[in-house]
């Protein structure tokens, strides 16, 4: 069944948002973390695949899969990730792309993992 959804109103500040989508408890605010912490570094050391997201110096994005045996990723510290560089296109956008902005995103997979 396809449901026809009606636009009443565009929305254009987070005040309006919040009104229909409300605000999250704590707990779930808790869940954001600035460093990698010892479970962070459990899933990491047991992802075969990541998605790595990093934009250029005008906010383009780019998202680039990554994948190799479980542990291919290493935790260097809190704050730093080693991912290594496997032969491909070579079009070296996600490398150019942190030279030029170093904020990324990362989110990895373990196939199976209900959770």
């Amino acid at each position: 069944m396809k449901e026809d959804y009606q636009f009443i109103k565009k929305i254009e500040t987070e005040e309006e948002l919040r009104s229909i989508i409300g605000f999250p408890s704590e707990l779930v605010k808790r869940k954001v973390i600035s460093y990698i912490d010892h479970n962070c570094s459990e899933f990491i050391s047991k992802s075969p695949f990541l998605v790595l997201s990093t934009s250029d110096e005008f906010g383009f994005c780019d998202v680039s899969p990554r994948g190799d045996k479980r542990g291919f990723v290493q935790v260097l510290s809190k704050k730093q990730l080693i991912l290594p560089e496997r032969p491909g296109n070579k079009r070296i956008d996600s490398m150019r792309n942190i030279l030029l902005n170093p904020r990324v995103g990362l989110i990895f997979f373990i196939p199976g993992w209900k959770h």
